[in-house]
């Protein structure tokens, strides 16, 4: 996989992020800290690229840390650098500093509660203040549930979603309400690409889901399904990394289609 150049804005300390350049864990980017609640923070990493065309915010799935399983990286975690290679803002926000209880950061359940519509808000709208871009917010897998409650939910509004494997169905770490086909999809009126493979046997993720979304977006100015297919099978478990799941093995086709289809829906 192909390192793009990355091209940092330089950071202001302020009562609201503070920035670290090359901090250790994450030394391919940079860092802000945002404050999207009282008694709680949010890091978020961040890839510039030249002259980008939108803005991304990238919303991995399990615990929401970039380190999901036994160290293993995430699709988007993985792809972050090849998202900015196609010429986008990435923005990456970590799980907030009071949401530890699952796996060391967000349960599942917390990504459709209004604390985390804050979350996700405060990060849009410090995009759009420092940047000027159009926001665009990608889901995988728990990830999904992320993107798609605050697509229906959030303010400030994002200008269109792409959920990744996304949950539809329930298991045993999840309310009835979290599955993504639960939420008002209707009520989304920003272009939408759901993406799925074929080979996903992860329970909850079927592929069949992305049909299921993308039918009852209905209010979607441009609504899409995109079923992958190939890849190779290398995890431990059907919902972890290495599998089809996390499209292990083409990564680049579905970043390349994913970016395709944000820069065909510029306003």
């Amino acid at each position: 996989m192909k390192k793009s150049k990355m091209f940092l804005h330089s950071c202001l300390v302020a009562a609201v992020f503070i920035c670290s350049v090359n901090s250790g864990r994450f030394a391919d980017a940079n860092e802000i800290e945002l404050k999207p609640r009282p008694g709680a923070t949010m890091k978020v990493i961040l890839i510039d690229s030249k002259n980008p065309s939108a803005a991304v915010i990238l919303m991995e799935g399990g615990s929401g840390s970039p380190r999901i399983i036994n160290g293993a990286r995430g699709f988007l975690s993985m792809t972050r650098e090849d998202f900015a290679g196609k010429g986008f803002f990435i923005a990456m926000p970590v799980a907030p500093s009071d949401q530890t209880e699952f796996r060391g950061g967000m349960h599942p359940n917390y990504r459709i509660s209004d604390s985390h519509l804050k979350d996700i808000g405060s990060l849009v709208a410090w995009i759009k203040k420092k940047t000027n871009l159009p926001v665009w917010i990608v889901g995988v897998s728990f990830g999904t549930v992320s993107a798609a409650y605050y697509a229906v939910n959030g303010k400030p509004q994002v200008d269109g979603v792409v959920l990744n494997s996304s949950v539809t169905l329930k298991n045993r770490f999840i309310g009835d309400d979290v599955p993504v086909t639960n939420y008002a999809l209707d009520k989304i009126a920003v272009p939408l690409l759901a993406v799925g493979h074929e080979d996903d046997e992860c329970p909850d993720t079927p592929a069949a889901g992305a049909k299921e979304i993308v039918a009852a977006a209905t209010s979607s100015p441009n609504a899409k399904v995109l079923i992958m297919s190939g890849g190779s099978n290398t995890g431990r478990h059907p919902c972890h990394p290495g599998t089809p799941h996390t499209f292990n093995g083409v990564e680049d086709e579905v970043v390349s289609a994913i970016a395709g289809f944000i820069k065909s829906n510029m306003k």
